[in-house]
């Protein structure tokens, strides 16, 4: 069994970024609601490139502050700040749109404080036996959160408008906060000496450059969906917000199935060769609704891609935990991030502005091919190994 600790925290932070994701989604979907057709791709995607910014430009910054100061001390000041945020926006009554893009900064902002500090806090949490079943946990915490606010955040925006969407988010924020403070987390080792550039600091881990910029590859082609899916539903399927939410949590049930069952999954050769059967598969399953319009069949493809987001992400993420150095876990995690996510912006709004040109069975169609030649791609990359 998982500690007591971890399971506080893991609840804390599903029920925060359950919130966030539903404001996410009304956001969105209020968004496609309010702008002209020509340009609905292209407001969707700013506003999830104001998500992406804090990761990116303060990665160093970051990494510094989640190494020297207790993890837990991090993610109470981030949650406390969210809570501000959202809660901002309840005393505008009807907020305007450019409010709105500002308090989305500011929770981005604490969440690229508290993801990193959430991996990195793991050994803080459970025995040293426990690890990879609390990363097979900590990696299904987004999307178990993603599927909660597919789930409810159309609904939700149906039933007690935008106003509400944000009183429940801020809510949420506060119930993280009683968690984190009921937790008990061990000492942590001192931080790694040294002020290297991000670049040069992963370059000190054997082997990990090259399976990043894979795995930001993957991510540029995989993220989109988040804007794909709202295109998708409304232009090809001519569908509403119900359609939407079934599509949305199909993914994020694919991917908690996956995250939880990863643990359980052996794997033969190396993590990359086997990482790469699932970047490839996640591929094909992506494109399935560029070549068949089918509201069922797009559910199942999506859950079936996932499935295997699901198992190749804590496979990587438990190799991580394994190879790279408990004083240096902070910066690591924070580096890994801004890695990941530097795509973003471009994916998000070239994606967006191609959405509104050649359609969204185009898109998932382009999605899928990328994805299949970066798991070709990584089938070539050596496993890291540890320092």
């Amino acid at each position: 069994m998982l500690t007591r600790d971890f399971r506080l925290v893991w609840l804390g932070q599903v029920l925060s970024q359950g919130g966030t994701r539903l404001y996410q989604i009304a956001l969105l979907w209020w968004l496609l609601e309010q702008m002209p057709p020509s340009s609905r791709g292209l407001a969707a995607g700013a506003f999830l490139v104001v998500g992406v910014l804090p990761s990116l430009t303060l990665v160093g910054y970051i990494g510094r502050v989640i190494s020297r100061v207790p993890s837990r001390t991090v993610m109470l000041r981030a949650e406390a700040v969210a809570f501000l945020a959202a809660s901002s926006l309840l005393l505008l009554g009807n907020p305007p749109v450019w409010s709105v893009y500002v308090v989305g900064l500011v929770l981005a902002t604490c969440q690229a404080f508290f993801d990193p500090t959430l991996m990195k806090a793991l050994p803080e949490l459970v025995p040293a036996a426990d690890v990879p079943r609390a990363v097979g946990y900590g990696s299904s915490t987004q999307p178990v959160a993603n599927f909660a606010g597919a789930a409810f955040g159309a609904v939700l925006l149906a039933s007690v408008g935008f106003q509400g969407a944000i009183a429940v988010n801020a809510a949420t924020y506060l119930i993280s906060v009683a968690c984190l403070l009921l937790a008990r987390f061990a000492p942590a080792p001192g931080a790694a000496s040294g002020e290297r550039g991000t670049w040069a600091f992963l370059g000190t881990l054997p082997g990990v450059k090259p399976v990043l910029l894979v795995f930001a590859g993957v991510n540029f082609f995989s993220t989109p969906t988040v804007l794909v899916l709202p295109l998708y539903t409304k232009s090809v399927l001519g569908a509403g917000a119900g359609a939407l939410a079934l599509l949305e949590s199909a993914v994020w049930l694919g991917l908690i199935a996956g995250a939880l069952l990863a643990p359980r999954i052996p794997v033969r050769g190396s993590v990359t060769s086997f990482g790469a059967v699932c970047v490839a598969l996640f591929g094909v399953f992506l494109a399935v609704p560029g070549v068949v319009v089918s509201l069922p069949i797009y559910v199942v493809a999506l859950a079936l891609s996932g499935f295997c987001l699901g198992v190749c992400n804590v496979k990587f993420m438990t190799l991580f935990q394994q190879i790279v150095p408990a004083a240096s876990k902070g910066r690591f995690f924070a580096a890994l991030t801004a890695v990941l996510s530097f795509t973003y912006p471009v994916a998000f709004l070239s994606f967006g502005v191609f959405g509104d040109l050649l359609g969204a069975q185009v898109l998932v169609v382009a999605q899928g091919v990328g994805l299949l030649a970066l798991g070709a791609v990584l089938a070539r990359v050596r496993e890291p190994v540890p320092v």
